[in-house]
């Protein structure tokens, strides 16, 4: 059922798309992939409003879905979409089969991914629920997503399925600013930091049982930057708000995934800026997006606090402990405490630093030594020298001989903004899952695409080679996800052409098990029908 199911949720996520960006955000001549983004935006906000009051169940999910291919009915012919750009979200969808194939998931995926995901589908979203799993305490709107992907015949085996949809929908926005032959006359340099985003994704993202709740939110941050440098790079004296409206949804998305990416808050002064200088009212800014972005970001808070008592955990300074669910203050200090240890290597697999080493290793940059040699020196290095290498073969590829025109662009403070939150990273959680991968991506491939800009009038046979690349990563692609899943096959007997879908064990279904056993023991407290709280 996956292999139907797949496309048809796509095609319903584009309903919802079409119907957000014509009736509530008022967006014009925006492409099938931020159509899509914008769909997924939507049914994040129709989640987090119907998980208060009624769990994900079958036939809720299925009205869902069939309501969006409804709508998609419905706008499509209207919107008189170009059959090339058809054929192009159809061949991105063909090559994504291979990808949600998996046979062995993140790692987190049955700890805490799917039981988070299942339980929205029994109940209505639980208050305390942080007092039951350690991840419980970290949410995502990637289970609320992935949590209408409950539908008959399916049953529980699609809700891996969430960030594949990011992953289309940023590759064909990628792909259309590679192909747009406007940007290669007038902003090329978009076209060389697209190529180099499609590729990095493509590549370094290719596996979906690695994706959890980080990368999605990775990828749309470069979607974000690159649609910000854009945005301030184009002299005209009419300000399109459709990418001010885009720019914002997509920042509530990332924050919504992530709430440590909050601080990308700061990538609106630039916009702001931008906005000042052409003498234009801040006030285009509060526009329907922003109200619906606010809302889901609400959303967000609400569940974190419904979860853990904090607003955004684990900030002591926005926790309510004496709510009878909320975690108490040690509880949310160690954990804080604890995540900001393993980000800077101080425990792993296999290894701990002692408890009376922990407050000292935090201490004066303590860490540092340690994490040069158990990370930086190991995972981050090898990723570092593939980056570079990337970099290596597009010098190769797209630098002419001779410097050709000089451009005056606008970049600086979008790139003192990127090296600010990286040492920001560096300070509090240098693990490269902490948000290091997007961040050295764009400190590298940003300037490098200025760069290569400069010589662009003269680089011979561009669009050949601008194919030759496209084709190169999608054959890398498809390559190392079937080297995977050979692997798969190896180790865990996982075989695609005879059962697609990925394995389930009793350890998936602990903990709707407990709340099942405590419901029945009167040791959970009800609200209402199908809400309960789960108390400290």
């Amino acid at each position: 059922m996956i292999f139907f199911y797949y496309p048809l949720i796509l095609i319903s996520i584009l309903g919802y798309g079409f119907f957000a960006s014509k009736k509530l955000l008022k967006l014009n001549n925006f492409n099938l992939g931020y159509q899509g983004i914008v769909g997924i935006f939507l049914l994040l906000l129709i989640s987090y409003l119907s998980t208060q009051f009624i769990p994900h169940n079958k036939l809720f999910n299925l009205f869902i879905l069939v309501f969006g291919v409804g709508l998609f009915i419905k706008f499509f012919k209207g919107l008189n979409i170009d059959k090339k750009n058809i054929k192009i979200l159809t061949i991105i969808v063909i090559i994504s089969f291979i990808f949600i194939l998996v046979g062995k998931n993140h790692d987190d995926f049955h700890y805490y991914h799917f039981p988070y995901t299942l339980i929205l589908t029994e109940y209505s979203h639980p208050i305390g629920l942080g007092n039951l799993n350690h991840g419980f305490k970290t949410h995502s709107s990637i289970f609320l997503f992935s949590s209408l992907f409950n539908l008959p015949f399916a049953s529980l085996n699609l809700f891996h399925l969430a960030p594949a949809y990011i992953m289309v929908f940023s590759n064909y926005v990628l792909i259309k600013l590679i192909l747009n032959k406007d940007n290669r006359k007038n902003f090329i340099f978009i076209t060389f930091i697209s190529l180099a985003a499609l590729t990095f994704i493509n590549i370094f993202f290719y596996r979906l049982g690695e994706h959890g709740t980080d990368r999605s939110a990775m990828i749309l941050i470069i979607l974000l930057t690159i649609n910000l440098i854009f945005f301030i790079n184009k002299n005209t004296k009419v300000i399109d708000t459709n990418y001010l409206k885009i720019f914002t949804i997509i920042f509530s998305i990332i924050i919504s995934l992530k709430a440590m990416y909050i601080i990308y808050v700061i990538l609106f002064f630039p916009l702001v800026f931008y906005v000042y200088k052409k003498k234009k009212s801040i006030n285009l800014f509060f526009n329907n997006s922003l109200f619906y972005s606010l809302l889901l970001f609400g959303f967000v808070l609400l569940t974190n606090f419904f979860n853990t008592g904090c607003l955004i955990f684990p900030e002591k300074k926005t926790c309510f402990f004496e709510m009878p669910w909320s975690l108490t203050s040690d509880t949310v200090e160690y954990l804080r405490t604890h995540y900001e240890i393993w980000a800077k290597a101080g425990s792993g697999t296999g290894y701990e630093i002692t408890e009376s080493e922990k407050a000292k290793y935090l201490l004066n940059f303590n860490w540092v030594n340690n994490w040069t040699e158990k990370y930086f020196f190991n995972k981050m290095s090898d990723f570092l020298l593939s980056l570079t290498f990337v970099l290596i073969v597009f010098y190769i590829l797209f630098k002419s001989s001779k410097l050709s025109k000089k451009y005056k662009r606008n970049f600086k403070l979008v790139y003192l903004i990127l090296i600010f939150i990286t040492l920001i990273w560096f300070m509090l959680h240098p693990a490269l899952r902490y948000g290091g991968y997007h961040l050295f991506f764009l400190i590298f491939f940003v300037p490098f695409s200025l760069f290569l800009e400069k010589y662009s009038d003269r680089i011979k046979n561009l669009d050949q080679k601008i194919l030759i690349v496209i084709m190169i990563v999608a054959l890398t692609f498809i390559g190392r996800n079937i080297l995977r899943l050979n692997k798969e096959y190896k180790i865990y007997s996982y075989n695609p052409l005879k059962n697609p879908n990925y394995p389930i064990s009793e350890f998936s279904f602990r903990y709707q098990k407990k709340i099942n056993n405590q419901i029945k023991d009167n040791k959970i407290k009800k609200i209402y029908r199908n809400r309960y709280v789960i108390l400290n």
